[in-house]
């Protein structure tokens, strides 16, 4: 399906800078809305999705792959106790955040694909488990376990979840050419 807001630029090659740093703005506006918002923007979250995925329908099937290993995760921990919502459940603005994330991340695949792992795996591990300590700092989820091992647990995490999103983004990558 062919729509008005397809582009090649975000489709098959690594984003120009200025796409790039507008692509990572429009994320962390879209992370800032899900975790202040949390349920009272879950529409405006869905909202933004559905045009994105709208305009880019290609990616929508990768993102709900990822965002599936995302929730997956966050449900473990949330599980062990690690992670404490108002819910018992992960709350549905965090599979929306997953779902951003995972769409801001296929945006970035042949970006990303540039890198040597090492500083992928460091960023992720560092940016993913930085991300749910500003959202602890900002209420939207405590840490029962506490800060220390909480962090330390988070961080182990996110460098599998960011090694495994790696390895499975070069693959689909390969089978795009």
């Amino acid at each position: 399906m062919k729509t008005s807001c397809d582009t090649s630029t975000l489709s098959t090659k690594a984003l120009p800078t200025k796409a790039l740093v507008a692509v990572g703005l429009l994320f962390n506006g879209f992370w800032l809305l899900a975790v202040l918002g949390q349920n009272d923007w879950i529409a405006v979250l869905a909202s933004i999705l559905v045009v994105v995925w709208w305009c880019y329908p290609a990616s929508v099937k990768r993102v709900l792959v990822m965002a599936l290993a995302g929730c997956l995760m966050d449900g473990l921990m949330t599980f062990t106790g690690l992670y404490q919502f108002e819910s018992n459940f992960l709350p549905a603005w965090l599979i929306l955040l997953w779902l951003g994330f995972s769409t801001f991340v296929w945006f970035l695949r042949h970006n990303l694909a540039r890198y040597p792992a090492v500083w992928v795996l460091l960023a992720g591990s560092i940016g993913g488990a930085g991300s749910y300590l500003a959202g602890k700092q900002l209420g939207a989820v405590s840490w029962p376990a506490g800060d220390t091992l909480t962090l330390l647990i988070v961080t182990g995490c996110w460098l599998a979840f960011s090694g495994l999103l790696l390895l499975w983004i070069r693959i689909c990558i390969v089978k795009e050419v």
